[in-house]
């Protein structure tokens, strides 16, 4: 090997060795890197947005709260505990469950057991109060099956307080259970506190007509006692101007939007509207 070739070999091994290093990096990022796709959860729970608490003298400071549970259709027919023990201590004990399916209110228990329908869906309906302090509480729900997944949300009470005046769903839409076709909202009712102790018919012709039978939609005071059964019920405001319902549909309730009315009593005759949509049962895991 000449003298030249040697210099020619040496200068130009810098670039054989870049070479080797770029040239494994550039294939690299060429090749197809596979989107990253996030775990779906085995069970999921919901809680209505933050509440203002109504009632008043032996009614204070009342609230109430549908909790939906999601589990995989894996899990269908098991069952899941709520525990609301925060809430529990935040109403001082008075605190009460019922299922859409089976209207039967019990309490007061810190927790309640709900049955997963055929696509891993469960609704239940609590009522805090009264004496419910203002502060926000997570709520666990807990499969009782392997691998016991735990899901928890909040709910949040806030004081009493004047509103944007309305009749608002909370839930607006749910997922009719796939046994039953069973559906609960809570039915809120803001008015001026001019209108303070005045009464206000809420009703829905459209829901009761879509729950099939006379003793299908029934209306909860919120203590949780029956107001009354049909398409309309009455409740009383408080200072605020505000007052609570919550309505349940079952059984047999078609999917569709129906409106839902609050009416003042006295003049000036007031009147809101909102809608409230079933859903179809489906999977929503």
């Amino acid at each position: 090997m000449t003298h030249f070739v040697r210099k020619l070999i040496v200068a130009c091994l810098p670039l054989l060795l870049l070479a080797t290093w770029v040239m494994p990096a550039q294939a690299a990022s060429g090749a197809k890197v596979k989107p990253h796709r996030p775990q779906v959860p085995l069970c999921v729970v919901h809680s209505n947005g933050p509440t203002v608490e109504s009632g008043e003298g032996v009614n204070e400071s009342s609230v109430a709260d549908i909790i939906q549970v999601e589990c995989r259709p894996i899990f269908s027919q098991q069952s899941v505990t709520i525990d609301a023990s925060q809430l529990f201590f935040q109403c001082r004990g008075n605190l009460f469950w019922l299922s859409p399916a089976a209207t039967t209110l019990v309490g007061p228990f810190a927790q309640f057991t709900v049955a997963l329908d055929n696509d891993g869906n469960a609704t239940a309906v609590v009522f805090g109060g009264p004496s419910c302090a203002a502060a926000t509480a997570r709520i666990f729900a807990s499969l009782n099956a392997p691998p016991f997944p735990t899901a928890s949300t909040t709910f949040t009470i806030l004081p009493p307080q004047n509103t944007p005046h309305g009749v608002f769903a909370s839930p607006r839409s749910e997922v009719e259970d796939a046994i039953f076709s069973s559906v609960a909202t809570v039915v809120q009712v803001e008015f001026s506190p001019v209108q303070a102790e005045r009464f206000v018919t809420l009703q829905s012709q459209e829901l009761f007509a879509r729950c099939a039978g006379f003793f299908s939609l029934i209306w909860f005071s919120l203590t949780g006692t029956i107001l009354a059964i049909g398409p309309e019920a009455v409740v009383q405001l408080d200072n605020n101007g505000n007052a609570f319902a919550v309505v349940v549909g079952t059984p047999s309730c078609a999917a569709g939007t129906s409106t839902i009315t609050a009416e003042l009593q006295t003049v000036p005759y007031t009147t809101f509207s909102t809608n409230f949509t079933i859903l179809s049962p489906r999977p929503t895991i």
